[in-house]
């Protein structure tokens, strides 16, 4: 029997997609209300395709459509609107400030969206499309204030901000990649911000917290200052680099290196390791095997890790953010898992570090709790915290530019977590 097809909006049932440079990841969850009218995101089906090195050139098409299929089997349920991240190597971000004329003397709620809808139109370069425009610090007047600003006196209402932004082709390419798998866009969320949702604690970004999300081919990063995002991006490196790095030196098929690292691989040379041998498959004559010591194998992963790390470094901004004030970093996705990840991130990152998993959700099955759903799982926490904001103020509605394009949906969280939070 055909499974029938239901109003997934009916039923409050959110679907969230992440499309990685070695898999996709599809978790269904359906919202349910708590305390204070917040919204919890329920697991009921989760589906993932890839992340194997045999599948590391995988059919991004096949891949989603299977994911897909897997969590709608899981959930008993078939979605055709989704969620969908952007990758930080996408992006381009803007730090603006506005200044609005205040009427009348006294701040309104709607001062503040219009001050943050001129500076998502100034931050939109032509050709893109505006994810989110977040707010960093107010001032009155120019001077500081505290964020609880409605209803104060000011003739000038200040606001620095960051404009996250994605080209409007990309955006476009994704929504004809999720049509084609007969899906439609609903919002495109930063996956630097969506990781950082699952994966980084508020105190942690009210202390200042950098994120390091290290995928297969590409890390993304989200810079946090006084519980403000002020920098997110990525850089074209990440553990697939790795891999090849063990397959070129050693001369070993892709798929023996690869399995070489998950069960062997180290940042850490230990005592011993000198004499601890490890074999590897040659490419072209598997049946020849190689022997080199763990020492050797950790010899190779070090360096690349160590320049991930480095390149995450260099492509923080270079005025605006003191480095200083980042306290603590938090690594997560699937290059986090590498044995000595977090002890070679705190010596380049030369702060503390902690390896971190996604926050748990209601149902969610183990396979849902790994680095690697960082994004999957941030996705449904973005999309529940926004359902819930404009379920409380359904008349604050924010008119953002959005470039020259359609650009499909856009989830300004940020700027509605800031507005339920304070008004």
């Amino acid at each position: 029997m055909a499974k029938k097809i239901r109003n997934i909006r009916e039923k409050d049932l959110i679907a969230a997609v992440d499309i990685g440079g070695s898999k996709v990841a599809c978790v269904i969850a359906q919202l349910t209300q708590v305390v204070d009218g917040e919204l919890e995101a329920d697991v009921i089906g989760v589906g993932q395709h890839g992340g194997l090195a045999k599948e590391r050139n995988i059919d991004v098409e096949a891949a989603l459509r299977s994911a897909v299929e897997a969590a709608e089997r899981m959930a008993g349920e078939t979605v055709r609107r989704v969620y969908a991240s952007i990758g930080g190597r996408s992006l381009s971000v803007r730090r603006i400030g506005v200044d609005l004329d205040i009427d009348g003397g006294v701040i309104t709620t709607e001062d503040v969206e219009d001050c943050l809808s001129q500076g998502g139109i100034a931050a939109t370069p032509e050709g893109s499309t505006l994810l989110h425009a977040l707010p960093i610090r107010f001032t009155i007047d120019g001077e500081a204030t505290p964020n609880d600003i409605a209803g104060l006196a000011g003739r000038v209402l200040g606001a620095e901000m960051l404009g996250v932004c994605v080209k409007d082709s990309k955006v476009e390419n994704l929504e004809a990649l999720l049509e084609r798998c007969g899906l439609e866009l609903e919002e495109t969320i930063a996956a630097p911000i969506a990781a950082a949702e699952s994966s980084v604690f508020q105190d942690e970004k009210d202390l200042g917290a950098l994120l390091v999300d290290i995928g297969a081919r590409s890390t993304e990063y989200a810079l946090f200052e006084k519980g403000a995002l002020v920098a997110c991006g990525g850089v074209p490196v990440g553990g697939e680099h790795v891999t090849r790095d063990l397959a070129q030196i050693f001369g070993a098929p892709i798929a023996s290196a690869e399995r070489v690292k998950t069960l062997h691989g180290s940042a850490i040379v230990t005592s011993g390791d000198d004499h601890r041998f490890v074999d590897f498959p040659q490419l072209g004559a598997e049946t020849e095997i190689a022997r080199h010591t763990k020492a050797e194998v950790a010899g190779v992963i070090t360096p690349r890790l160590e320049e991930i790390l480095e390149l995450t470094l260099e492509a923080l901004p270079k005025t605006g953010v003191r480095r200083l004030a980042i306290s603590r970093a938090v690594l997560t996705g699937g290059g986090s898992l590498l044995v000595g990840a977090r002890e070679t991130a705190e010596r380049v990152l030369g702060v503390r570090t902690h390896l971190r998993r996604p926050e748990t959700l209601s149902g969610a099955p183990d396979a849902a709790t790994t680095p690697q759903f960082a994004v999957a799982v941030g996705l449904l926490k973005c999309v529940a915290r926004e359902r819930a904001r404009r379920r409380q103020r359904p008349q604050l509605k924010l008119k953002i530019g959005s470039g020259s394009g359609n650009g499909g949906g856009r989830l300004l969280g940020g700027v509605g977590h800031w507005l339920r939070q304070n008004f």
